[in-house]
């Protein structure tokens, strides 16, 4: 089973822009975007060619970070292609509309488990 995570960083800006972003990015998925509460989303897409449903949970909390949570059925022994392309086009599609947008932590990349940011 497939699960990747993001972290993103959004400027305040950002933040109240998000819904917005997220509905057009869901439209540009063709995908089903809910928003069970302010700071939850769900967005769920069925790949036609693969019959994959892939699921991205989305978390914003109070410091300004987005966490994406991305899950499918897609075995990991491949790195999760598929899904992984889901989330790539999603987070293509957040940087076009939200600039200042950055990636603070990405699990197939990063590892596993994050680590927290260290302060001085």
């Amino acid at each position: 089973m497939a699960r990747l995570e993001m972290q993103l960083e959004l400027s305040e800006a950002a933040i109240a822009d998000l819904p917005q972003a997220l509905e057009e990015s869901a439209l540009e998925l063709n995908a089903q975007l809910c928003w069970p509460d302010p700071h939850n989303a769900s967005i769920a897409l069925m790949l036609s060619k693969s019959n994959l449903l892939v699921r991205i949970l989305v978390e914003l909390n109070s410091a300004g970070k987005c966490v994406l949570l991305c899950s499918s059925s897609e075995g990991m022994g491949n790195r999760a292609p598929l899904t992984t392309a889901v989330l790539e086009q999603l987070l293509a599609s957040l940087k076009k509309q939200l600039p200042e947008l950055s990636l603070s932590y990405r699990s197939d990349l990063d590892g596993p488990i994050r680590k927290p940011s260290s302060s001085t």
